[in-house]
């Protein structure tokens, strides 16, 4: 969903910059647990950009995110991201939201 170009040196600060991105085209945002996100009954889709992301890592990007989601009813997304540092450092984030009616 986001299709933004972040550049960022640290995990943190890229995870604060793309969760902005997602929580401006949501009108509400709630944390998930890797458990709860498995747990969620719904096909599981990749983001279409995310082998752009992996070979971005390292040549043009320090950090980068893999996205995966399911849709569920009523305009709620639920989400899995991976980020990815070129030093090898991950970060799971795990969440659900509600799309604006403005976004598809």
């Amino acid at each position: 969903m986001s299709g933004e170009y972040i550049q960022s040196e640290s995990i943190g600060d890229y995870w604060e910059k793309l969760k902005a991105i997602y929580e401006s085209r949501s009108t509400q945002w709630t944390e998930l647990t890797k458990e709860q996100y498995d747990g969620i009954e719904r096909s599981e889709r990749q983001d279409s950009d995310n082998h752009l992301n992996e070979e971005r890592l390292g040549k043009d990007s320090s950090v980068i995110d893999v996205c995966r989601y399911k849709y569920l009813p009523d305009r709620q997304v639920a989400y899995a991201i991976t980020l990815k540092h070129k030093d090898g450092q991950t970060e799971e984030h795990y969440f659900q939201l509600n799309l604006k009616e403005e976004i598809d």
